[in-house]
């Protein structure tokens, strides 16, 4: 009797570990993208240059750090400043600047990072023209 528990032990685990399969060497793994963007981020928008002025495209400039934007910078395409305006964080990813309707009638800014705009980031301009 007494080694009769030892053999039905062993027995219990072989049968057990059988049910185990192997990993896979074409299983998905998790990986970090890497960032497609980097700081200026520059463009164009439509806008109006001031109070005033007619409607025509303005030019603009993000800038920041790793992927956090900290600030955007509007201009004429003739160089003539428009005003600089701060980023605050609106929820993780997302970030939104405003008060700059005056001088490009643009009421908000809204940065976030996605993968699905192709480029890392997607910015959106609110209230346009």
């Amino acid at each position: 009797m007494r080694k009769l528990f030892p053999v039905a032990l062993m027995l219990c685990a072989i049968f057990s570990l059988s049910s185990f399969a192997p990993v896979r060497s074409d299983a998905p793994a998790i990986e970090k993208t890497a960032r497609r963007y980097s700081f200026p981020i520059s463009g164009t928008t439509d806008g109006t240059p001031g109070a005033g002025q007619p409607a025509g495209t303005i030019a603009y400039e993000i800038n920041g750090s790793g992927t956090i934007p900290s600030s955007i910078t509007f201009r004429t395409l003739s160089g003539t400043s428009l005003g600089t305006y701060p980023f605050s964080l609106s929820s993780p990813g997302n970030y939104l600047a405003g008060g700059m309707k005056t001088q490009t009638s643009i009421t908000a800014v809204y940065f976030h990072i996605s993968n699905a705009c192709g480029t890392g980031y997607c910015v959106e301009f609110i209230g346009g023209i």
